[in-house]
């Protein structure tokens, strides 16, 4: 609570026993006070997060807020404008559709006060503050010129401004001064010669009507005549400062709000320059930063396209060199294959041609054709032989096609990784991208 004996006493949140009744809302955001009125009001669910960022970009232009674009639009009420207002001074909010007004609050404060703050005494509170609804909370002068008026602790709660308006309209204030309201002066003229004109008191009695009584002598009557004609000009003079310091009062009033206004036009415009150089700032760092990220991008990039390239060289020489390894060990293979059915087709033609030669000689031909018979398994095993050799060159043959397989994959895992990279990349992006939104949502 404010105790600054010239500006009266405020009360603040937690400074007293909470307000109660129908109609109050106590403040239930943490954090509210460094947040935009914008935000507080898509929190409490009031409008959606897109409709406050398009009220923020069309409050730009001088002179707009977002929270009036959201109220000229009708996307608020004043009511829940009065609410968010609360949430961000954490004030309680009052709905005077429901609460309850004490009217003998308002004696102790005038009609003109209430309407040029825009502010209404509704009611006590249990430590015996003035409860006081308030459009602007942000208006703490006004609040330390109601206190002064009232005398009184001022306890205040955020309402609507149409519903304070209504309000004080039907509210009965203090009595309001007269303007140029003076006392009745008379002034007695007493003949030089000190005697009484018919009719008229004597000096002694008028002294007496007066209060004074004379001591004596025509100079004291005299002087005491001076005095009353001085007294009464000064009483005329009284009446007509009064009446000055009046006018002077509303004519200064009118001047204090004008440098309020003015006040408030160069504290917005400085709040929009700054705004505008934060905006600028942020968006430089959001371009440095981007560039940065992209040159890290490209150099990424390029090392792993050398580390790519080297690799798929390396994977393409030990290719070719199995292949060629391969290639040899087939060529070798096969060549041996034929040299040794060539000897085998050799020996068996000498072996039939003695087998011929030797049968037109033997008597005994059963020996001759098991001696035959023996020789022809010896023969294809000498094929079953060669088949296998023919079957070993078959699997080196699907040796070098799995190589080449292998080689594939290897290609498509660079491919894959290729394109992981690429994804990494648009994320990056994308998240530069939201990086941007904070320098954006600073106007409000």
């Amino acid at each position: 609570m404010s105790t600054d004996p010239l500006m009266g006493e405020i009360a603040g949140l937690g400074s007293g026993p909470p307000l109660s009744g129908a109609g109050v809302t106590a403040p239930s955001l943490s954090g509210a006070g460094r947040r935009f009125l914008s935000d507080i009001l898509v929190e409490l669910g009031f409008v959606s997060q897109d409709r406050a960022e398009e009220a923020v970009e069309a409050a730009r232009s001088p002179g707009q807020t977002p929270e009036k674009v959201l109220l000229d639009n009708s996307a608020i009420t004043e009511d829940q404008l009065a609410r968010a207002l609360a949430e961000r001074y954490g004030l309680d909010h009052i709905d005077l559709t429901e609460f309850p007004v004490d009217t003998s609050a308002a004696a102790l404060l005038r009609k003109t006060a209430a309407k040029r703050y825009m502010a209404a005494p509704v009611g006590f509170a249990e430590d015996g503050a003035l409860v006081l609804a308030v459009s602007d909370p942000a208006d703490s002068l006004g609040l330390s010129d109601i206190a002064v008026m009232t005398k009184l602790p001022v306890r205040p709660a955020v309402a609507a401004r149409s519903q304070i308006a209504k309000l004080v309209d039907t509210l009965s204030f203090m009595v309001e001064p007269a303007q140029g309201a003076s006392e009745s002066v008379s002034t007695v003229i007493i003949p030089p010669d000190g005697g009484a004109a018919g009719g008229e008191p004597s000096r002694a009695e008028q002294a007496e009507a007066n209060g004074i009584v004379p001591t004596g002598g025509g100079a004291d009557e005299r002087e005491l005549s001076r005095l009353r004609e001085e007294l009464a000009m000064a009483l005329v003079e009284r009446d007509e400062a009064k009446a000055r310091l009046e006018q002077h009062g509303e004519q200064a009033a009118g001047a204090h709000e004008r440098e309020l206004e003015e006040a408030l036009a160069t504290l917005k415009l400085e709040h929009e320059r700054a705004l505008a150089a934060a905006e600028a700032a942020a968006e430089e760092a959001l371009r440095a930063e981007r560039t940065s990220a992209q040159q890290a991008l490209t150099s990424l990039r390029a090392k792993h396209d050398e580390a790519l390239e080297a690799d798929r060289a390396k994977r393409v020489e030990e290719v070719e060199a199995e292949r060629a390894r391969t290639a040899e060990a087939i060529g070798a293979e096969r060549e041996r294959n034929q040299k040794e059915l060539e000897a085998l087709r050799a020996r068996l033609t000498e072996e039939l041609e003695a087998a011929r030669a030797s049968a037109s000689q033997s008597q005994d031909r059963s020996e001759e054709d098991e001696v035959l018979r023996r020789e022809l398994a010896e023969a294809r095993d000498q094929l079953e032989l060669t088949t296998d050799a023919d079957r070993r060159a078959e699997a080196a043959r699907a040796a070098h096609a799995a190589l080449r397989e292998e080689s594939e994959r290897q290609a498509q895992v660079h491919a894959l990784t290729e394109r992981e990279l690429r994804a990494e990349l648009d994320r990056l992006r994308a998240e530069l991208e939201s990086r941007s939104e904070p320098a954006q949502t600073t106007g409000e």
